[in-house]
């Protein structure tokens, strides 16, 4: 006996049944190139984010390598109290390059020196009783002046040795200060539309390095001009800046 009696009586499936059948394979097919390709791309964007992390790493290695781009990643610039400081834990005066310039002021009486400067100021309304203003006020102004134009200086002194020293000039990006990470800077809110910063210390030129027992400074915006105020209490320096504030 032979075996075509097994195909004679085979049953032929279902129409039904292989749409389903083929249907279920062509899913899983579709499912497993879909895995595949998106594995492929993980393995390649990973691949690249390594080369792009690696190119970092070098560039940084690259740059702090180098002493000037060093100093300059290590400086940092900010605004307080809308003025700008670049802090740099370096002394500025090795940022200076070439032969040093003298620049002498014009000494003039309070109101000489006030109808020489190019801008209306506010002086103090408010100074601590026992000071008295200097009248040879120290004035910047005109092409001479290079760096300190448009500058004025006011000292107002005790019968003591301690003074209030205000130095005024117009707002600009060559009076942007440069401060050491370790000063010791504050943000004072005035009044509701001024703020000032205030600054403990300064740069020794004998150590070449900042120190925090420089006194004190307060600096403050007024119409465009920068206000710089010297001084020894915390509290009168505050009072004083307010008294310029209409």
């Amino acid at each position: 006996m032979d075996d075509n009696f097994l195909y004679q009586l085979r049953e032929k499936p279902d129409p039904e049944f292989v749409k389903n059948l083929y249907r279920k394979l062509s899913q899983n097919h579709s499912e497993l190139d879909r895995r595949e390709k998106m594995n492929n791309h993980t393995f390649i964007r990973s691949k690249g984010l390594l080369w792009i992390a690696a190119l970092l790493v070098i560039v940084i290695i690259t740059m702090t390598a180098i002493s000037p781009v060093r100093a300059f990643v290590s400086s940092l610039i900010t605004k307080i109290a809308g003025l700008s400081f670049i802090v740099n834990e370096n002394y500025p005066g090795d940022m200076i390059s070439g032969d040093e310039e003298i620049i002498e002021p014009q000494i003039l009486t309070v109101g000489e020196a006030l109808a020489l400067f190019p801008y209306d100021i506010y002086l103090p309304s408010y100074i601590p009783s026992g000071y008295v203003l200097n009248d040879n006020v120290r004035v910047y102004v005109g092409d001479t002046a290079g760096p300190f134009a448009n500058s004025i200086v006011l000292n107002w002194r005790s019968s003591g040795e301690m003074s209030y020293i205000l130095r005024i000039t117009d707002q600009n990006d060559r009076d942007r200060e440069i401060i050491a990470p370790d000063s010791s800077i504050e943000n004072i809110i005035l009044d509701d539309n001024h703020s000032a910063v205030l600054i403990r210390g300064g740069w020794d030129v004998d150590t070449q390095s900042w120190n925090n027992d420089f006194g004190l400074r307060i600096k403050w915006l007024v119409d465009n001009l920068t206000y710089d105020l010297m001084g020894a209490d915390r509290e009168q320096l505050i009072e004083i800046a307010l008294s310029t504030i209409k």
